[in-house]
């Protein structure tokens, strides 16, 4: 029969066990607690300092005209940038650098369906921008390709294509409904920002309230551990990419409407620049670790940046050196945050900051 002190001992390491079962952990310091905070909302406090700054230097920056003018030429940014994150979510090394040409080449074919009407230039579109990911899928998947080299091939298969179909010149469109798309407003709100909205709340319920973006975390984190589990770790790789895909050929559809204009070159850049956007919004670059939410703040500091840069009048190649830098610098500082032991990563980085500081100082002071 127990004593009444052998079932005080029992209480008690009840108690422990439950504590550790809930995670329980010392009390954490300030600065713990700060980057936890930072670790949740992305780059939030950046997005808010960035406000500051730009109604500093710019009273036509914090404009109900300007916002919303940058949210919606930014909207093709926003989408591609979601599908971006789910690929840097599933690991591995997990990345899409052909979604520019993509776009691109998918808006060429939509357009060949310009006389079925603007529900066929969309379906098309949509289905080109899903089989060019759906190549980069069997690429990564069944062929082994390490992502960087399969998306990088269909980077230049995507070109090549919207080249061939426009033998290099813009195709004009004009359909009513396709401009609506850029122009339109649904209940007072511009129709590309509506679209991504939608797109970025579909996308972060989909990561945080279903078995779909559960398992994409698992398997981001330890595709070992996952497979072992019983998940199908090449089925969640190659959908992931056919999102990608499939959201570009969308972005494309905006992109289109924007220009009225379907242009093979159109899309350039924008690959650095969606990386860049699901960085700044404090994804992991090797998988496991992100959140739409963040990918949406992050979208919203690069497009916020480059609208700055156009206030006060800076050349538009100085952007591309802008986003190149941002990517450096963040890139650095989320491979500190990734170790769990504390190192000074950041710190052995500071002969490439000096170096492309000295860089600057050529390029504006001696070479201009």
């Amino acid at each position: 029969m127990p004593t009444r002190e052998s079932h005080s001992e029992e209480l008690k390491m009840a108690k422990v066990q439950t504590l550790s079962a809930k995670g329980a952990q010392p009390k954490a310091s300030s600065l713990d607690t700060a980057k936890r905070l930072l670790g949740a909302t992305g780059m939030l406090p950046g997005l808010v300092a960035l406000i500051v700054i730009g109604t500093i230097v710019s009273p036509a920056f914090l404009t109900g005209t300007n916002i919303s003018n940058v949210l919606r030429i930014s909207a093709p940014l926003g989408l591609i940038a979601v599908g971006q994150t789910l690929v840097i979510l599933s690991g591995r090394g997990g990345i899409d650098l052909s979604v520019g040409t993509v776009m691109a080449a998918s808006a060429v074919v939509g357009a060949g369906f310009a006389d079925q009407g603007i529900y066929a230039v969309i379906l098309a579109s949509l289905l080109a921008g899903a089989f060019f990911g759906a190549i980069n899928g069997l690429g990564v998947v069944t062929a082994g390709l390490q992502p960087f080299i399969a998306t990088l091939a269909t980077f230049t298969i995507a070109r090549g294509v919207g080249y061939e179909l426009t033998q290099a010149q813009p195709i004009i469109l004009n359909l009513p409904q396709l401009s609506y798309l850029a122009h339109g407003r649904l209940f007072g709100i511009p129709v590309p920002i509506v679209i991504v909205v939608i797109v970025l709340a579909v996308g972060q319920m989909i990561l945080a309230r279903t078995v779909f973006g559960r398992t994409l975390y698992a398997v981001g984190g330890n595709d070992e551990a996952a497979y072992a589990s019983g998940v199908n770790v090449r089925a969640y790789r190659m959908a992931v990419y056919v999102i990608s895909g499939l959201l570009a050929g969308l972005a494309g559809v905006l992109g289109m409407a924007q220009l009225s204009t379907a242009d093979p070159n159109f899309g350039t850049g924008y690959e650095l620049e969606a990386i860049a956007a699901v960085v700044v919004g404090g994804a992991m670059l090797s998988g496991g670790k992100g959140t739409i939410v963040g990918t949406g703040i992050g979208v919203m500091i690069m497009a916020l940046v480059s609208n700055v840069l156009n206030l006060v009048n800076v050349n538009p190649w100085t952007h591309l050196m802008v986003t190149g830098l941002i990517v450096i610098v963040v890139v650095a500082v989320s491979g500190q945050r990734e170790h769990s032991v504390r190192d000074v990563r950041v710190m052995k980085g500071l002969p490439l900051y000096l170096g492309l500081l000295v860089g600057a100082v050529i390029l504006y002071g001696v070479l201009k």
